[in-house]
């Protein structure tokens, strides 16, 4: 209950912070967002407030200044949007869209009297995104009071940490299982692992072992996620089944998770052990930091000192303990941060560089959160085609990866499959959806 309380304090706060960041500028026609590249070529929101990274409600409330006419595209991703902020964001394309051309009623309920229809919008996923949802698409296409659209539409990569590796061994299998390739529906490659997982873990969790059991720990192994995480994501997904497991149970579902892992998705795994071992192999032989180039042209620099400690003496309730507290940069590199760190960081600034090389081939407003773009319905089949263009020109086409261990100075060549298509990449309709 307190754990509870907390949290709804914190999201009452949060909800009176945002809207006083909205009586402030709400006089304004428009306002800009500063935007800002952290070490590794990400953007991110310098504003705390009202930007596309913000919460479900803070998101609901932004639109672009400039908006486009509302062409047949344009209606179609204002249905898919609609049905993806209430829930059907792992449905097909043309179910999402049938949803919400078949929840016309619906929509129009909750577009003309929000506060009398709650109950049926905030049960929706992204219940505030979903209510803006509603209200544009009533607007501009039941209704047919407005002729543009401002309204910021999102698609966001399946799993992208597999799928830049995917990219970079050149694998696949494992591209298509996460949309890299052409399939009639979305692939997922959390089913596909937890079923793998299967056999390995006890009989006792069979009933209850799905997809939402291995999904944050197959999202989180790419980014080098170890497994007392992985002990953690598993072990909540349990609880919210109801499901309590001893420690050595866990510890045996984990292992097996990520046995699956090697089975399902090789290459990737492949290529984290790789860079794992000539990361070591490189510091050991007397390297301070890596550097690399990305293929938009951001140069990564990775410095991890291990930090000078200092030890205090301190007092609490009459006991004396020991605390250890960082006070500057040592000389001295931190091995085992340079190991966990560099496949995360090499990941994150090559999709950085996808978006990067998309952004400046749209000629259109945009948006980014991570590894997710946001534009207007109108401009989102170009958007989505630059950036499969993009992802086949950079993995596909190019070897990059082959690239990267030249410039870091690798002494053994790194494991690539080399099975993956360049052509297949292009046609891919769920790569980011």
């Amino acid at each position: 209950v307190e754990n509870h309380n907390r949290v709804q304090t914190q999201k009452c706060v949060r909800t009176r912070m945002t809207m006083e960041c909205v009586r402030r500028f709400e006089v304004y026609d428009k306002w800009y967002l500063p935007w800002s590249y952290d070490y590794r070529g990400r953007t991110y929101p310098v504003s705390a407030f009202l930007t596309p990274q913000d919460t479900d409600f803070g998101k609901s409330l932004l639109k672009f200044y400039v908006e486009s006419f509302v062409d047949e595209v344009a209606v179609d991703w204002l249905k898919f949007h609609v049905a993806t902020q209430y829930g059907l964001d792992k449905s097909p394309i043309k179910e999402r869209i049938s949803w919400t051309e078949n929840n016309h009623t619906l929509i129009e309920k909750i577009a003309t009297d929000p506060i009398g229809n709650l109950h049926e919008w905030e049960v929706a996923d992204e219940p505030f995104q979903f209510l803006a949802a509603c209200e544009e698409y009533y607007a501009c296409v039941i209704a047919c009071s407005r002729c543009y659209t401002g309204l910021p539409i999102a698609v966001d990569a399946t799993c992208s940490g597999l799928q830049i590796l995917a990219g970079l061994a050149r694998d696949a299998s494992t591209a298509k299982l996460v949309n890299v390739i052409p399939s009639d529906k979305p692939q997922d490659a959390y089913k596909v692992i937890a079923e793998a997982s299967k056999p390995n873990i006890p009989e006792c969790l069979h009933d209850v072992w799905d997809r939402k059991c291995t999904k944050r720990t197959v999202m989180t192994v790419p980014y080098n996620a170890k497994p007392f995480s992985n002990r953690g994501y598993i072990r909540d997904a349990l609880a919210e089944k109801n499901v309590e497991v001893h420690k050595d149970v866990l510890t045996q579902v984990v292992a097996a998770v990520r046995q699956a892992m090697d089975e399902v998705v090789p290459g990737p795994m492949a290529v984290m052990k790789w860079i794992e071992s000539t990361v070591a192999e490189l510091i050991k032989a007397g390297a301070t930091e890596l550097t690399w180039t990305t293929p938009s042209g951001f140069t990564v620099t990775q410095r991890l000192m291990k930090p000078e400690v200092e030890k205090l003496q301190l007092k609490l309730l009459g006991c004396v303990k020991k605390v250890s507290v960082a006070i500057g940069e040592s000389d001295v590199v931190d091995l085992l941060h340079h190991k966990n760190a560099t496949a995360p960081n090499l990941i994150h600034s090559l999709d950085a560089s996808l978006l990067h090389i998309s952004a400046l081939r749209f000629d259109a407003p945009l948006a980014l959160i991570h590894d997710s773009v946001l534009c207007r319905s109108s401009d989102m089949s170009i958007l989505s085609a630059i950036v499969r263009e993009t992802y086949m020109h950079l993995f596909a086409e190019h070897d990059y990866l082959n690239e990267w261990a030249d410039q870091v100075g690798a002494t053994t060549k790194p494991p690539i499959i080399g099975d993956l298509e360049p052509s297949s990449v292009i046609e891919s309709t769920y790569f980011f959806c």
